[in-house]
């Protein structure tokens, strides 16, 4: 059976707000649903049929646990396949953790959607997945320079483990891989995961893990909530002028941009309205990761003195968008 990525989840105790920032970026609302006790759910996204879904209160018994732990961020990476009940039954064989069992999602009597959750080995959450009956709008791929959702980062303390754990259950491919061992054990860097459907023309989209090392972005993100989803990105042919187009909106700055040679790329950060990092760097030349994707040869360009250190702008938290709701004059 074979996954693709579906959507990244956040929780937010404020949809419209939340999304604010996103649509500021240049992110396109697809589809908004609220019921009053119910549900209150945002979608939308850039350069890719991959989606962020904002999920407000009332919210489900696992993201209410979820809470427990964490802070509003972003709670779980969501894969979509044919048959939800088959995943879930071969994935508990396999020894993975439960979150909960295959579950229908009615709306007025029809079954739109079959979903179930797992838990990665460091306690992350992952979605699956099956559409039924709903036809979900995407976002269609632009020119390459145009504004696109690139990539979902975690960070963690085992990439070995950790890769291997998606690649063994749900069929990724190892697209990019920028490591090097550390002195005394384990493996520094960050590596570039793909599922089978990777494809630069509208589902150009990965799942970054890094481990070993932090730098000055990533490592006090861990230091203060170990295992996690840390930042999504976002590729421009602009990154300097998206970055500061956000930031005159009211969008919160992390770091400002700067030009990477170990990289080759221009990269740049900003806060999300509840504080999830966001990344802006340069498009990845159109043929490298799906030339690593068909031929099973990661790009690969590790040099000793990667962590890179950008000068952190703290969190002010007070993210100054003017956010217009349906009614409002």
């Amino acid at each position: 059976m074979e996954f693709r990525f579906d959507h990244v989840g956040f929780l937010t105790p404020e949809v419209d707000y939340s999304f604010g920032v996103y649509r500021a970026l240049g992110c396109r609302l697809t589809e908004r649903t609220y019921r009053r006790g119910s549900h209150d759910v945002a979608y939308g996204g850039a350069g890719t049929d991959v989606l962020l879904e904002f999920q407000g209160p009332p919210l489900l018994p696992e993201s209410e646990e979820y809470l427990a732990r964490q802070p509003w961020s972003i709670e779980r990476v969501a894969l979509v396949c044919d048959d939800v009940e088959a995943a879930h039954a071969r994935l508990m064989e396999a020894g993975v953790a439960s979150a909960w069992a295959p579950e229908p999602f009615v709306i007025d009597g029809v079954t739109l959607a079959i979903a179930a959750g797992v838990w990665s080995p460091e306690g992350l959450m992952i979605d699956l997945v099956e559409h039924r009956d709903v036809a979900v709008p995407r976002p269609a791929r632009g020119p390459r320079e145009d504004l696109a959702l690139h990539h979902v980062c975690f960070v963690t303390s085992d990439l070995v483990r950790a890769e291997a754990f998606w690649v063994e259950q749900f069929g990724l491919v190892k697209t990019y891989d920028f490591t090097a061992p550390l002195e005394g054990g384990g493996t520094q860097g960050l590596v570039m995961l793909s599922d089978p459907f990777f494809d630069a023309a509208g589902h150009e989209f990965s799942l970054e893990i890094i481990s070993g090392a932090f730098d000055t972005i990533d490592g006090p993100v861990f230091e203060r909530r170990g295992s996690c989803y840390d930042h999504v990105c976002f590729t421009t042919g602009d990154v300097a002028g998206t970055w500061q187009r956000a930031v005159d909106r009211g969008v919160e700055p992390l770091s400002e941009p700067a030009y990477y040679p170990e990289h080759d790329t221009t990269i740049a950060w900003l806060y999300d309205a509840d504080g999830t990092h966001i990344e802006l760097m340069d498009p990845v030349p159109a043929d490298l990761m799906v030339d690593a994707h068909r031929s099973g040869r990661c790009a690969n360009g590790w040099v000793d003195d990667w962590n890179r250190e950008p000068v952190v702008l703290p969190r002010r938290g007070d993210t100054a968008l003017q956010v217009r709701r349906h009614g409002d004059r």
